[in-house]
């Protein structure tokens, strides 16, 4: 992390369903496991489980449309996704649509209950490659008040072959 100065060279290394963090501010490196992934990821609005998150929705969800609507300025087509496995975290979504650039502009994320937890706006597209990809991220825990968390990427490459060693926990501390 480069910002909030508070989190500045904090390191996360995921390996299988693991999440290891290191702080420099504690000089530790604590693994992120169990219940644990469910809470708030460093303060801000989203989960360790939200930021792990790295499957393709169309393997993990079913997609029903409900239909039609406009998300500011563009007609979107609303899925209605429902998780395929009782142990995904979440078991209901909703995503809307650009249909002619086929990228999500919203998306929401529902308890078990049908409560609505998280909603989740994706702006500046980039082609990148062969890809479109969101530079911005604005993740809203609809449980809080007036807060949000907003992701920006300022270098995005993909398909880049990354050595080995940099997935061990040794590199953190580095």
């Amino acid at each position: 992390y480069k910002s909030p100065a508070r989190e500045k060279g904090t390191k996360m290394l995921k390996i299988g369903g693991k999440l290891w963090m290191y702080t420099p501010r504690t000089d530790r490196k604590i693994l992120i496991a169990g219940h644990l992934l469910r809470q708030s990821m460093m303060g801000s609005d989203l989960s360790y489980e939200d930021m792990m998150e790295d499957h393709k929705l169309s393997h993990s969800y079913s997609a029903t449309l409900e239909g039609f609507e406009d998300f500011s300025g563009t007609l979107c087509a609303v899925l209605h996704l429902v998780a395929r496995n009782k142990k995904t975290t979440y078991q209901t979504r909703k995503a809307w649509i650009n249909q002619e650039k086929r990228i999500v502009l919203k998306e929401e994320r529902f308890a078990k209950s049908g409560k609505l937890l998280k909603r989740i706006l994706l702006k500046d597209y980039e082609k990148i490659g062969n890809r479109l990809f969101p530079r911005t991220m604005v993740f809203l825990d609809m449980l809080k008040e007036n807060t949000q968390t907003t992701y920006k990427f300022d270098v995005i490459e993909f398909d880049v072959e990354i050595p080995a060693k940099y997935f061990s926990q040794s590199i953190l501390k580095r």
